[in-house]
């Protein structure tokens, strides 16, 4: 049986079909074609899908303290982070916490998403909108304070309220230090 598959797939390109009969209207001088859209071009208005997790507002995961500072510049404030023996850098935009010498967070407000934009790996992100589960797809995780998305052993967190189901914040992190 394999060998007859085998065959006829070695001779389908041999094999034709007649064309149907068909009667086709003169075309008019006036008559208009619609565009044409190649298969393979894509629209503007597309939101592709997030793979992976690598930097938010410009700031990447890993990052060294060094290339945070020539990437962003000194900081207005450093605070100790509340959560472990971290230091929190924070920005106008965002916010990034440094462990030993490496981010391994990245917060951005809702004020500051507001006021500077926020964008995910260079594309922006609007958590407000529906376009969101467009962009990131259904949350691996719904926690009480909001959606954690994963990919690989980074980690996108959305929090939002619990009364109103506004978001409050929105963390990059890397998913095993915590």
């Amino acid at each position: 049986m394999k060998i007859v598959i085998l065959l006829l797939s070695l001779l389908s390109p041999f094999i034709t079909i007649p064309p149907q009969a068909e009667t086709v209207p003169a075309a008019s001088s006036a008559t208009v074609q619609p565009p044409v859209r190649l298969a393979f071009e894509h629209s503007v208005n597309t939101v592709p899908y997030i793979s992976s997790f690598e930097s938010l507002a410009g700031v990447t995961l890993y990052m060294p303290e060094e290339a945070l500072l020539q990437t962003k510049g000194i900081p207005p404030a450093i605070t100790p982070d509340p959560w472990g023996d971290c230091l929190e850098y924070q920005y106008a935009d965002v916010s990034a916490g440094v462990c030993e010498g490496v981010v391994l967070y990245v917060h951005a407000s809702p004020s500051q998403a507001e006021q500077f934009g926020l964008n995910l790996n260079g594309q922006e992100l609007n958590p407000v909108t529906a376009s969101l589960q467009e962009t990131l797809g259904a949350p691996d995780f719904e926690a009480e304070d909001g959606d954690v998305y994963i990919r690989g052993s980074a980690a996108l967190k959305v929090y939002r309220n619990m009364n109103t189901g506004q978001w409050e914040g929105i963390d990059l992190f890397d998913g095993n230090s915590f």
